[in-house]
């Protein structure tokens, strides 16, 4: 009787628990529908585009979810393209007077702000105007504002200039105590994924290419700023070296801002660039309310010449794409789709990607190096498009980066662990029979035997000649010249340039020129590739998702980061080190 019961009392929690998992999942898509209503969104006369808040942004567009799911519901961003061709479209619309940013915090790297520093200066050659105001104010919110006529502060703000920073984390004597034995083999020295496993600070190699790095992001930083602002890179450097928190009247003396006000007197004088009363509010619309209102509004025009924007981020892997990962069974169809297409006369390729899969990044190279063969497709690189991001680039027809951007990061390794330490510290012994010497290959309870780990460095040489040669058939580069540009090592894109593995420094902008230019376009519309999904694919993807809700919830965004780039399927792996990330 009392198994009874208990089987009774489970079956019946499983119904009502099911049940309630569909009625929410309803009353979200009512939700969903509700607010993606079908009139769009309406703003008024003389309003100012704002960007404000914390935004996120990446390349390709994740919607909002209603409030109520914010705690579950994937982190929502917008791409890059969807902003660029918003403020484009903003330039032309006699409804949009200027831009406002106020107080925003932006979740990208360097590359990617300047790229949308870029696309605020090119709205104000309509003659418009872009104003800023911060309380607090770090680096990456001063290169964005940077592009603005005007910068104010809170008297009692603060900003920061401490240059650049790029740390690595080591577990080589957490693994030594843990008792697992890493088991590593790579091609370049400069390959330095593997590093954080096998040393207890960088190699010489490592501290070689991330300095020369960051002292080229530092340096573009200053130049870009120098272009708007009377300061300059000396002045700069005298703030980093010398002053982390910097006070407002001292930056409105070195001329890094222009007022300081209060937030009431900053939209005042807004007020004032609108001819607007002082009893009228600001007329107002986020810059995702805008490109949504536009998205709904628009109609493409009527020339059937295409441009197919294919938007790639994340790590690459084998398999379906989601809204991290570049996934080779997508973009092998996405390709062939454009491939076929007649109406698409030139291909833009959007990669930000420190790789991944050295056999999902050949499956697609392939696609893409037979879409080249048949139409332009000229790639644009993002704040990363290296290892595997630089494998998927190698075969087009032209390769535009970003400046502040990193690529190349040419090798291959492969990395795996024993624990037979770790087996005999807990009392576990493993006996094995075999049919063969090397049958239990790959068996965690051993060390790898020398013949085995010979096997394994044929393969991986084999990979990382293919890689080469890709490279070298791409660029129309003598191999044994690749073999000089690759080890592994990462290059900032001035070098990149220099030493032919990029074609041009410019942003998204810049290479849909190149992509029309090249395909002799005069009318034409943009297709994006893949289409944005809902909120509610999202959260559906979200519970299908190997990924625990716990993990969801409570996971550090910098840790969770980190963890993904771990590679979770067996092969060989093109891919950055772990924390390339700059601050």
């Amino acid at each position: 009787m009392r198994q009874f019961f208990k089987i009774f009392f489970a079956s019946l929690f499983g119904t009502i628990f099911g049940i309630c998992i569909l009625v929410f999942l309803l009353l979200a898509i009512i939700v969903g529908v509700s607010s993606s209503s079908l009139i769009p969104a309406q703003y008024e006369d003389s309003s100012v585009i704002v960007f404000d808040g914390t935004m996120s942004i990446g390349e390709i567009s994740t919607p909002e979810s209603p409030s109520f799911m914010n705690s579950i519901a994937p982190t929502s961003q917008l791409g890059l393209a969807d902003i660029v061709t918003g403020l484009e479209r903003a330039a032309k619309d006699d409804k949009i007077k200027g831009i406002v940013i106020d107080d925003v915090t932006i979740d990208a790297g360097y590359a990617t702000i300047s790229e949308l520093a870029s696309a605020i200066q090119k709205f104000k050659e309509s003659g418009k105007f872009a104003v800023a105001y911060f309380t607090t104010m770090s680096q990456k919110n001063y290169l964005l504002a940077s592009a603005c006529d005007e910068i104010s502060m809170n008297g009692e703000g603060m900003a920061e200039f401490h240059g650049i920073s790029s740390s690595s984390i080591h577990y080589k004597h957490l693994l030594e105590k843990a008792g697992l034995n890493p088991v590593v083999i790579r091609c370049g020295k400069y390959k330095s994924y593997v590093e954080s496993m096998t040393n207890d600070k960088m190699s010489t190699e490592n501290r070689e290419q991330k300095q020369a790095y960051i002292d080229y992001v530092w340096k573009s930083y200053g130049t870009q700023v120098q272009k708007q602002r009377s300061v300059t890179g000396s002045q700069l450097n005298v703030f980093a070296d010398s002053v982390l928190v910097c006070l407002p009247r001292e930056l409105q003396a070195y001329g890094f801002i222009d007022k300081i006000q209060y937030s009431d007197e900053f939209w005042k004088s807004v007020k004032t660039q609108l001819n607007l009363k002082d009893d009228k509010k600001v007329p107002k619309v986020s810059i995702r309310t805008y490109i949504d209102t536009y998205a709904q509004q628009e109609q493409p025009n009527e020339a059937k010449d295409k441009i197919a924007l294919v938007v790639a981020q994340g790590s690459i892997d084998m398999g379906k794409s989601d809204e991290s990962s570049i996934g080779s069974e997508t973009y092998m169809k996405l390709f062939q789709k454009v491939r076929k297409d007649s109406t698409v006369k030139s291909v833009v390729f959007r990669i930000n990607s420190g790789g991944g899969s050295a056999l999902a990044s050949e499956l697609i190279w392939r696609e893409v190096a037979l879409t080249a063969q048949e139409k332009p497709v000229i790639v644009s690189m993002g704040d990363v498009a290296a290892s595997g991001g630089y494998y998927i680039a190698s075969p087009a027809t032209k390769i535009v980066a970003a400046p502040m951007g990193l690529t190349g990061s040419i090798g291959v390794f492969a990395l795996s662990m024993t624990a037979e330490n770790l087996l005999k510290k807990i009392g576990v012994s493993v006996d094995n029979v075999n049919t063969h010497s090397h049958s239990d290959f790959g068996n965690i309870s051993r060390p790898m035997e020398s013949t085995e780990m010979k096997a394994l460095e044929k393969t991986i040489d084999q990979t990382y000649l293919t890689f080469k040669t890709r490279v070298a058939e791409g660029r129309h580069i003598p191999i044994d010249s690749v073999e000089t540009i690759a080890q592994g090592r990462i290059w900032g894109i001035n070098d990149a340039v220099r030493i032919g593995l990029v074609d041009q420094i410019g942003g998204l902008a810049d290479a849909i020129d190149v992509a029309k230019n090249t395909a002799q376009l005069q009318d034409y519309n943009i297709v994006t590739y893949p289409q944005q999904k809902t909120w509610v694919e999202m959260f559906s993807n979200a519970f299908d998702s190997e990924e625990s809700m716990v993990e969801k919830l409570d996971i550090d965004p910098q840790l969770k980061g980190m963890l993904k780039s771990v590679p979770t399927q067996s092969g060989i792996y093109t891919q950055l080190p772990y924390n390339i990330t700059i601050q």
